[in-house]
């Protein structure tokens, strides 16, 4: 194992806290290597159904030269990740979005059915199924991991980041808002830049990246994310060339998608929430370096 070829940061969460944007941000500058987003290669605990890549799969999107990165949001919670890094001999610097946790759980249903993995588009009801699943019931179908419908515990913060304090030098994390990277963007990464210890890039294309979408036939869109290996053999046979397939989904699968803005929470759904991270918000505040007592107005 070349252990030049392992990363250097980790982009570790939260999820729809701006980190697909960072990690496009950071994939430009000449300096830092990332792999896929979402490649998943820690994290032995999170249960994911998906083969995760081999340390050799893993390392062919590294280079010697500069800095190596990874952008994985659910790492944030697993309880493995710190000692999977301490087998491999490393010590990678850690990247963490934060972002007010009633939008962080709305905004993370509006995904998941993006991702074909809820099936509840009401969000009250999808919310209300949360003890049900984490007993392994009335999941969807298929869905990879299980616990990104655990909407309230994925967008409680403090426990998570009270774990990696404990489990990581604090001069190696760093814990950014969601909201700076949005509206001021360039001095945000700069501030990415500095911690890293890279040299500041001019040419960034800043464009706005994964911004809401909804779904318009959720039974196609289920059946072009998520179609089964019999469903999939079937279409290879009756379009066996593999680039042509892939313009034939992609074409199926953005036509059936819309950009526009997430629907309203209802004003009760909006102070329940509130109120279950009320306690969690304040001990957060606490342990991090910026104020977020705003999220608890």
């Amino acid at each position: 194992m070349n252990r030049k070829l392992l990363p250097h940061f980790l982009i570790i969460g939260a999820p729809k806290c701006g980190t697909t944007a960072l990690h496009y941000y950071l994939s430009q500058h000449p300096e830092l290597n990332l792999s896929p987003k979402e490649i998943h290669f820690f994290g032995k605990d999170l249960g994911y159904k998906v083969q995760r890549p081999s340390i050799e799969e893993y390392q062919k999107y590294f280079k010697e030269k500069g800095l190596n990165g990874d952008g994985s949001v659910w790492y944030l919670y697993s309880d493995s990740i710190y000692q999977e890094l301490n087998d491999l001999g490393i010590q990678p610097k850690i990247i963490v979005m934060l972002r007010n946790p009633v939008e962080v759980a709305h905004a993370l249903h509006s995904q998941n059915i993006v991702d074909a993995n809820e099936n509840i588009t009401n969000f009250d009801k999808a919310l209300a199924l949360e003890k049900t699943r984490k007993q392994g019931k009335k999941l969807p179908k298929n869905i990879d991991p299980p616990r990104t419908v655990y909407y309230k515990e994925t967008a409680d913060f403090y426990p998570r980041i009270q774990k990696l304090q404990k489990s990581i030098s604090k001069n190696n994390i760093f814990i950014g808002l969601q909201k700076d990277l949005k509206n001021n963007t360039s001095d945000f990464i700069k501030s990415i830049e500095t911690f890293l210890g890279v040299s500041h890039y001019e040419h960034y294309n800043l464009e706005r990246i994964n911004e809401n979408k909804v779904v318009k036939n959720l039974k196609l869109h289920q059946l072009i994310k998520k179609p089964g290996s019999l469903k999939t053999k079937l279409f290879r046979i009756l379009i066996p060339n593999k680039r042509l397939r892939k313009c034939v989904m992609e074409k199926f699968y953005y036509s059936n998608l819309k950009h526009t803005k997430r629907s309203t929470l209802s004003q009760k759904t909006e102070q329940d929430l509130k109120y279950y991270f009320r306690k969690n918000n304040l001990l957060l505040n606490e342990i991090i370096e910026f104020d977020i007592s705003d999220w608890n107005n």
